[in-house]
């Protein structure tokens, strides 16, 4: 009798909380966007007799349930931690790495392939080139999980990158290479096009930001340790312009991102379809077509060219080569990351 009473005491207790749960979520507005996820989020569906007669209503409701249960973001990071207890080695798609180094494959944005063709057949072979960019898991072998490997494109980005792996070229939380890690793949771009790279300790180094965690960990709420957001030179005073001047910003840098979710948007604000630099120095016009990895690369490029055009054509809503006629273009760099999956072997 005792036991059934013991039983009866968790079940009540168990029911008020998900009652309690239950009833802040109906209470409380929905959340639009997950800033740590970098996703909208589920919004509470609409009843509609069809939608629960065919289920889709049932499976609407538990995915915004979901999305917006209380203490979200905490609760997935118990559940992270639960999962390492048990031994897990992936979880959600990211690779528990050796100090501290959290892994993920490259999920392919934009046909790149296509582009590269379409702007070698403009402009020429010898007018365009492109950084592929590896997967931190590429470089730093040494820190993978026993049995992960993850297959690379032996160029002359990934072996500079590669001689540097000791060095901070990636955040252990979130997929994007370091200033630093930049700079390599920059210097090792540059001697192929004959051009001479400033050298790194010429352009000072500055810490942005001790407690940065990225988007590795706004998948996981989980970390050994938070990452250090680093902005090496050089000094710019050239112009920016943002978006054809529909925008008020101005600068490569945006500081106020220092102290959000998404604080590596202080590289050129994250991604815009389109943004117009004039270095006052230099000569000749860059045509940068890029995903989120050049926003920190760009800095460096400044330090070659007159003129430089970044767009980002998964935002950028007209045609890229029919908007580039109307330019006087002299290359045309292409920057994204490499999509060679990973391969686990445990």
């Amino acid at each position: 009798m005792r036991e059934h009473k013991k039983e009866l005491i968790c079940i009540i207790l168990f029911s008020l909380i998900l009652l309690c749960l239950s009833a802040t979520v109906l209470s409380s507005g929905d959340r639009l966007y997950s800033p740590w996820e970098k996703r909208m989020l589920a919004q509470k569906p609409k009843f509609r007799i069809e939608d629960v007669l065919d289920g889709s209503y049932g499976s609407d409701y538990e995915t915004w349930l979901t999305d917006q249960f209380p203490g979200r973001d905490w609760w997935v990071g118990v559940k992270t931690r639960c999962e390492i207890l048990l031994g897990k080695k992936e979880i959600r798609g990211i690779y528990l790495g050796k100090e501290g180094y959290l892994f993920s494959d490259h999920t392919k944005t934009t046909d790149w392939d296509r582009l590269e063709q379409q702007m070698v057949g403009r402009y020429g072979q010898k007018r365009v080139s492109r950084i592929h960019v590896p997967a931190a898991g590429a470089v730093l072998t040494e820190q993978l999980p026993a049995g992960l490997v993850f297959s690379h494109r032996e160029d002359e980005v990934w072996e500079n990158l590669y001689r540097h792996r000791e060095e901070y070229l990636y955040y252990r939380t979130d997929h994007h290479w370091t200033m630093r890690g930049a700079y390599y793949a920059y210097e090792a771009w540059a001697k192929e096009r004959g051009l001479a790279p400033a050298a790194l300790e010429d352009l000072g180094c500055e810490t942005v930001k001790g407690d940065f965690l990225g988007t590795h960990y706004g998948k996981l709420h989980y970390a050994k340790e938070a990452d250090t957001i680093e902005r090496y030179g050089p000094d710019f005073a050239g112009q920016v312009v943002y978006d054809l001047g529909e925008s008020k910003l101005t600068g490569l840098y945006q500081w106020e991102h220092l102290d959000s979710e998404d604080a590596y948007r202080f590289f050129l604000d994250g991604n815009h379809p389109v943004v117009q630099i004039e270095t006052g120095q230099g000569s000749g016009h860059l045509v940068v077509l890029k995903d989120s990895f050049a926003n920190c690369l760009v800095p460096y490029l400044t330090l070659h060219y007159a003129k430089i055009t970044v767009i980002d054509p998964r935002y950028f809503r007209a045609d890229v080569a029919e908007w580039l006629a109307g330019q006087e273009v002299t290359e045309v760099l292409i920057v994204a990351q490499d999509t060679i999956e990973a391969e686990a072997g445990y």
